[in-house]
């Protein structure tokens, strides 16, 4: 049952290459496989000093907001590459307000590997020199007796490790369209100067044959 469920989300998550897409895809059918409360995706900001929101299944906070990289609980989490249970009340787990005495269901997090982005220099992604990880946050829903099992646990694991390899696929395809583009605004600006170039040499040709007629012929 979580090979089926592997090959299905694996294929739902790399049947596109817009970076964007994929992460979306990930949290909805993630949340959809595993009856989720939300589902969370932190990645590095610019400077890889902070994790910051950047995608949720349930919208239930604003995306934007950010965390010290150096928090315990994500060094605990980047040290791995398993999924771990983390508290609920750290500060990467607290998505959504808990009404009344609801007690918060169980949480887990994994890495999510990010390849070595200095080659690519993609607008709004991080520079990258050192590995680094995007952390994804799922949680069981409140109030439920419910606890992660072994296969879902392992289901997570092999999800993260995909989206690694399709957002390393994205980066390249945006680095290789960044190249297509670039390369077209030279091979436009090379032909504007050759317009110009032969215009200028036509105007300079008829100047001379002008004076060179007139000088003959006062």
């Amino acid at each position: 049952e979580t090979g089926r469920h592997v090959r299905m989300l694996t294929h739902e998550i790399r049947s596109t290459l817009d970076r964007h897409t994929i992460l979306k895809t990930t949290l909805v059918e993630l949340g959809r496989t595993l009856a989720l409360e939300e589902c969370a995706l932190w990645m590095p900001t610019r400077t890889g000093l902070e994790l910051q929101l950047s995608y949720t299944l349930r919208h239930q906070k604003p995306v934007g907001f950010t965390v010290p990289i150096q928090l315990p609980v994500i060094n605990q989490v980047f040290s791995t590459n398993r999924a771990a249970k983390i508290s609920p009340n750290c500060p990467v787990a607290r998505l959504r307000p808990l009404a009344g005495k609801y007690m918060p269901g169980e949480v887990v997090a994994v890495r999510v590997p990010l390849l070595h982005l200095s080659n690519f220099q993609i607008n709004d992604w991080p520079e990258l020199s050192t590995k680094r990880y995007a952390l994804m946050v799922l949680m069981l829903p409140s109030d439920s007796a419910r606890q992660w099992h072994v296969h879902e646990l392992e289901l997570v694991e092999v999800v993260a490790d995909q989206v690694a390899v399709a957002l390393s696929h994205a980066a390249i395809l945006e680095e290789s369209m960044r190249a297509r583009d670039l390369l077209m605004e030279q091979n436009v600006a090379l032909d504007l100067a050759r317009r110009e170039a032969e215009t200028a040499i036509r105007a300079r040709n008829d100047f001379l044959a002008v004076m060179n007629h007139e000088m003959r012929t006062p």
